[in-house]
């Protein structure tokens, strides 16, 4: 009992934050979906993928080390919007908890949604409290390739037209809660937008001594393979430059006008893998456009899938600053409705060198789940996949400031560590009956948007 108060309050610590701030100012969540932080400036200042959002956070804060509370979209949006611990591979937390919207409501906020991700639907919870929610339909992946009609229907282009319309709508008294959800990092690729995409040795293009690009699963790549990943990269490198040259026409038209100062924030629901690292040994290794190594996110909990990008500004929020402690995005929404006036107890984002950051962050994937600490990650699978003699507990190193390779498991030489990691993940998941896959149930809904999506095979 006494580890288990331990560990609880280690991860429901509260974060304490205080500003001088306007009350009830206009707020706008922009969420870009499948957006991993070492293709933006918020580790890569280099990088020119996001110039127009990098101009944006030198106005606030930029968080370096913001972590994903999961690396697939439900359960990692059910935690951004609820505020709690996610412990399973769905949608339960969110089911019993106010929803963002809702609480913004409350505060006496007009509510907009615009949301081209078609997995956040309204029989998955995600349109309570908003007085408009406009969603895409479930759209297929195979048939969006074809179409590009289709395709660019809900791109960014669109769907910030669509945010502007609300923001041109007359004001009534009101202050203006609005949440965008832009999908286009997320394949299929535009393929326009490729030609965007910079020559980044080690990423894209060979390095300048004309060695292949860096990956973990395989001691070398032979010219085809080369080729295919630097088609994906620089295509997925061609919609994040996009995707910024659109917001910063967002976010230039929200900061104008006479409703005053808007508080801001930008971040992704979790990342991708784009080959960085190999399939789970328990997937057909065969499965995927370069064999072994896997290009998507959800069943992988490595830094390429759970580290996005974070930049928040506006009133109360402090200008010129680098966070660079590891926080969870499950705190941004308890952050902008403190910022936004009001005062709720929970955990919240670290506004200044003086405001507390978790010592670890938990959360899951939909084969395993996750506990981090600054320094390690341990990466437990679902019980059922712990069957196989090759699927166990890995301990990783993490670095603060870029991805660490991730490759090496450190769990036989830091015995302890590994035992204490897992320690807290018993006590995270509590008594909770999450099935035998440690996963709650997902209903046939959403299961034909995830196969018509591409997640489920």
């Amino acid at each position: 009992m006494r580890l288990k108060s331990c560990l609880l309050a280690v991860m429901g610590c509260l974060l304490a934050c205080g500003s001088d701030r306007a009350p009830h100012p206009d707020v706008l969540l922009v969420v870009i979906d499948t957006l991993r932080a070492d293709r933006t400036t918020v580790l890569r200042p280099d990088l020119v993928t996001t110039e127009r959002l990098a101009a944006f956070g030198a106005r606030g804060i930029v968080y370096e080390q913001a972590v994903s509370p999961s690396s697939w979209t439900l359960p990692a949006m059910a935690g951004l919007f609820s505020g709690r611990q996610v412990t399973t591979s769905r949608t339960r937390v969110f089911k019993d908890a106010p929803t963002l919207a809702e609480r913004f409501g409350e505060a006496g906020y007009r509510t907009v949604g615009i949301v081209a991700n078609p997995l956040l639907t309204a029989d998955n919870g995600f349109d309570r409290g908003f007085e408009a929610y406009d969603v895409a339909p479930a759209r297929d992946r195979e048939l969006l390739k074809q179409d590009l009609s289709a395709l660019r229907s809900w791109n960014a282009e669109a769907v910030v037209d669509r945010a502007l319309a609300h923001l041109a709508e007359p004001a009534d008294d009101r202050p203006l809660f609005v949440y965008v959800h832009l999908m286009d990092p997320h394949a299929p690729y535009d393929p326009d937008h490729a030609r965007y995409a910079p020559e980044s040795p080690g990423w894209s293009a060979p390095l300048p001594d004309g060695t292949p690009p860096r990956v973990s699963w395989t001691p070398r790549l032979d010219a085809a393979q080369q080729r295919l990943l630097q088609t994906f990269r620089r295509s997925y490198d061609g919609q994040v430059l996009y995707t910024d040259r659109m917001l910063g026409r967002l976010v230039d038209a929200w900061g104008t006008g006479s409703r005053g100062e808007a508080l801001i924030a930008v971040t992704s629901d979790h990342g991708e893998g784009l080959f960085s690292h190999a399939r789970n040994a328990d997937r057909d290794q065969d499965d995927g456009p370069l064999g072994g190594a896997y290009d998507e996110h959800g069943e992988q909990l490595f830094e390429e899938a759970l580290r996005v990008p974070l930049w928040l500004a506006g009133p109360g929020v402090p200008s010129g600053r680098r966070e660079t402690r590891a926080v969870s995005t499950a705190d941004l929404g308890t952050t902008l409705l403190t910022l936004a006036g009001r005062s709720l107890s929970g955990s919240r984002l670290p506004l200044s060198a003086s405001d507390p950051s978790p010592a670890v962050i938990a959360g899951t994937g939909n084969r395993g789940w996750f506990a981090r600490t600054a320094t390690r990650k341990l990466i437990e699978p679902f019980p059922y996949r712990s069957e196989r003699p090759d699927v166990a507990p890995r301990l990783f190193a993490v670095e603060a400031g870029g991805f660490a390779d991730e490759t090496e498991d450190l769990g036989a030489s830091e015995p302890d560590t590994l035992s204490e990691l897992r320690a807290l993940l018993d006590v995270w998941r509590g008594t909770e009956d999450q099935g035998d896959d440690g996963a709650a149930p997902v209903d046939e809904a959403t299961l034909e948007r995830l196969r018509r999506l591409g997640y489920v095979r």
